[in-house]
């Protein structure tokens, strides 16, 4: 790790130290010594992170011959310190029991929101500079998972912002294409034939890009990505040559999706998280979960209804992500299925990606607004062996209704071409329950129509 800290073109780089009173100030003095005459760059100061039993606070600043920073509380002045101390390296020399796994965690989030490198004897969490910086307004949406509804909500904003504005979707996945495509969504209609075709050509059919353009009506661009570090880090992608075409096409707004938890290295002037209500505040905020949060100005709550979650459980995340970021805006919504083509009078077997709890709400719903009679719903759209004992094994139903997802064009679409039933598809639509104001002033500050 020392290696990082040696390099030549550091030498306008700023680096802190981070400290604590379990250790004797001698010791802390001689490592942070070892520190500078390592780096090859600007010792900027020292954060004490606390711990008292071999140590006298006053005169610090004295001893160290820096600043030293005090921080009481974690959450509320680590940011603040290195925001005041403008570090482009931290490097940590405390230990348990002033810092465990989880407050390191959190330290590392809080430096890489901060846009600087979290480093100790054995670990390096590396800031990396974002690939490009886009010249026009331009939104990323991330998530804290899979399955949390980010190509839901990015295909909704797209639809919203296209009415009026040129608008790209450049969007990526774990199936995405070797080389980027473009889906000219505002021209093209897109038929289950058309979606065939891809799929014949060995293609993955059902990939964000192609989602994002058949429900939004916008254009897309798919890229491809491979791996997904803590802070969301790619190791592979061709997002570099999927932003060379989208600004091709020159959009007045482009929109870039995540995949999963990844974090596309591009810098965008708005963020937005996309949380699943579902999720443990664990799975959402352990390790670097909390980066996300951190680098959004709103938090999208997904599926903020029983029995995914209860009014309990979502005040509980309501108020963890407001304690990890006071200022963020939270939105809370709801899913409501919407047929690609009519319904009525039709029996439906839907395929799903979606949690079996929500069974009775997606029955419900469907048959009450689209007078249709829903006869199965399968969950296993992304686990082909059963999907294909449920397709084989179950005839009662005129149509199939998957959403375009997982094998949702290279099984389903296939499977009812070939057995003579009808194909449609749905669409997850957010349905605002908590904070239309704060997503309609969002939405027009990125378009400049507020």
């Amino acid at each position: 790790m020392m290696d990082l800290l040696k390099k030549r073109q550091n030498s306008s780089k700023r680096l802190v130290a981070l400290i604590d009173g379990e250790h004797y100030p001698e010791i802390n003095l001689d490592a942070i010594n070892k520190l500078k005459k390592t780096f090859n760059g600007i010792f900027a100061g020292i954060i004490f992170l606390g711990g008292t039993e071999k140590l006298i606070l006053q005169h610090l600043e004295s001893f160290y011959g820096h600043r030293v920073i005090k921080i009481n509380d974690l959450a509320n002045d680590f940011i603040p310190a290195i925001k005041t101390l403008e570090p482009d390296y931290v490097y940590d020399l405390s230990d348990e029991p002033v810092v465990n796994y989880m407050s390191r965690m959190k330290i590392a989030s809080y430096c890489l929101s901060c846009r600087c490198t979290y480093m100790g004897p054995d670990f390096c969490f590396q800031h990396e500079s974002p690939i490009h910086s886009f010249t026009r307004p331009s939104l990323l949406i991330i998530g804290t998972g899979k399955r949390v509804g980010k190509t839901a909500i990015s295909s909704y904003i797209a639809g919203l912002v296209s009415k009026k504005n040129k608008t790209c979707v450049l969007a990526m996945g774990r199936g995405g294409p070797a080389r980027p495509q473009l889906i000219k969504g505002s021209k093209i209609k897109i038929t289950p034939e058309y979606l065939l075709a891809i799929s014949r050509k060995g293609l993955h059919a059902s990939s964000d890009y192609i989602e994002d353009a058949l429900f939004s009506g916008a254009d897309t661009v798919g890229c491809r990505r491979c791996g997904g570090g803590f802070g969301g880090k790619f190791f592979l992608s061709n997002i570099a040559q999927g932003i060379k075409l989208c600004e091709k096409i020159s959009p007045d707004i482009i929109l870039v999706e995540g995949s999963g938890a990844s974090v596309p290295p591009v810098a965008t002037d708005k963020c937005i998280c996309v949380i699943g209500a579902g999720q443990d505040w664990v799975s959402i905020a352990g390790y670097l979960g909390i980066y996300r949060i951190l680098i959004s100005g709103m938090v999208i709550l997904t599926m903020c209804e029983e029995p995914v979650a209860n009014n309990e459980k979502i005040s509980l995340l309501e108020n963890e992500i407001k304690r990890a970021k006071p200022e963020v805006k939270i939105v809370k919504t709801i899913f409501r299925p919407k047929p690609l083509y009519p319904l009525e009078g039709r029996k439906i077997f839907m395929v799903l990606t979606a949690n079996c709890n929500a069974e009775n709400n997606i029955k419900n719903y469907l048959e009450k607004t689209y007078n249709c009679s829903v006869t199965r719903i399968s969950f296993n759209l992304a686990n082909r062996e059963k999907l294909k004992e449920e397709l084989s094994g179950f005839s009662d139903y005129d149509m199939l209704l998957p959403e375009l997802k997982a094998a949702s064009v290279d099984m389903v679409t296939e499977f009812a071409f070939s057995h003579g039933k009808e194909i449609n598809y749905v669409n997850n639509v957010p349905v605002i329950i908590e904070g239309k104001t704060l997503f309609d002033d969002f939405i027009k500050d990125l378009t400049g129509a507020g």
